[in-house]
């Protein structure tokens, strides 16, 4: 089978982290036998990297050696459909069906706009794909009988668990009391920091050599080290679809702390070391005292081993031949 990935999110030489979610899947599918050929779209570079890629792929006949056209995104879906010759499959990641909210928690008007749009290309998909059950719901309700609810894969070689002093002996980190980790960009109002650092604050009291460490501006490699290396995940997002990191975490046997976003009480339901919490001070707050308390979560990472790569490969490849039947 040979698939051409379509997306705008893809790491490159000026951004390593975008989008490795979903190179890794590509490569789980390239291990499952699949040719995977990649069109990236230099979204943030500007509008006419998107002129640029829809001129070649509205071209007659200039994809027809691929089976399945996969594209990862609305904006890149606007793109693959201009092809009318090949089957197409997307993959919805978030914002595209949800929408982006202000500060205010209400939606631009161009996300707005956006999303409108995004929901009615799945009427034009052969099947599409979205990480939580939650953005299924946005989908057009004569679409949802071809989605398939599949979360992001986990590469659980990758976030293998490392024992904490080696990964701060690795990082240089000298601190010798607990941390609490938040990955993510603080100044992204969604990511909600804010939470974060005033949780920690309640929290000094009883423990108060405990440190709030952001990781951000390290590279993918180092991640799963950076996890191992501390104690405690506080994932405080307003919004999320299906968090990568939550799963990550898992992985690496970090526990969580989380709010209810997207997929995340699905993935910790039931899972000792993981804890879904209100985005208030006080609950969190206590569901972070236990996290401190508890150690290390095995449970978690067998938990999260349903959703390998290679399980989620073998589930995308399902969809592709339905695509293709279609």
């Amino acid at each position: 089978m040979r698939v051409l990935f379509v997306t705008n999110m893809w790491p490159d030489a000026e951004r390593p982290w975008y989008g490795t979610f979903i190179r890794t899947q590509a490569e789980s599918l390239v291990r499952l036998g699949v040719d995977v050929k990649v069109l990236p779209i230099r979204g943030y570079a500007g509008w006419s990297e998107y002129v640029a890629a829809a001129r070649r792929t509205a071209r007659p006949g200039a994809l027809q050696d691929f089976d399945v056209i996969h594209a990862h995104y609305g904006h890149a879906a606007a793109v693959a459909r201009l092809q009318v010759g090949r089957p197409l499959v997307i993959s919805y990641c978030g914002d595209d069906l949800l929408g982006t909210p202000s500060e205010d928690g209400s939606l631009t008007p161009r996300s707005r706009a956006e999303r409108a749009v995004f929901r009615q290309l799945a009427r034009v998909a052969d099947a599409t794909i979205t990480k939580s059950a939650e953005m299924e719901r946005h989908l057009p309700e004569a679409c949802r009988a071809r989605n398939h609810v599949i979360p992001n894969g986990v590469d659980m070689a990758r976030f293998e668990p490392l024992p904490r002093d080696e990964a701060r002996r690795r990082l240089g980190w000298t601190h010798e009391g607990p941390i609490a980790l938040f990955v993510g960009d603080p100044a992204i109002p969604r990511k909600n920091y804010a939470l974060a650092r005033s949780v920690c604050e309640r929290v000094a009291s009883r423990h108060p050599d405990l440190r709030l460490e952001v990781a951000q501006g390290f590279a993918p490699k180092d991640v799963p080290v950076v996890m191992s290396a501390a104690d405690v995940l506080l994932m405080t997002s307003l919004w999320e679809g299906s968090p990568n990191v939550v799963k990550e975490a898992m992985a690496a046997e970090l526990p969580v702390v989380a709010t209810p976003v997207g997929d995340v009480p699905e993935r910790l339901d039931g899972v000792s070391g993981g804890w879904v919490a209100p985005p208030e001070p006080e609950p969190f707050a206590a569901a972070l005292t236990q996290a401190l308390t508890h150690g290390r979560a095995p449970a978690a990472r067998a938990a999260v081993a349903q959703i390998s790569l290679e399980n989620i490969g073998r589930r995308v490849l399902g969809v592709y031949e339905e695509a293709m039947s279609r």
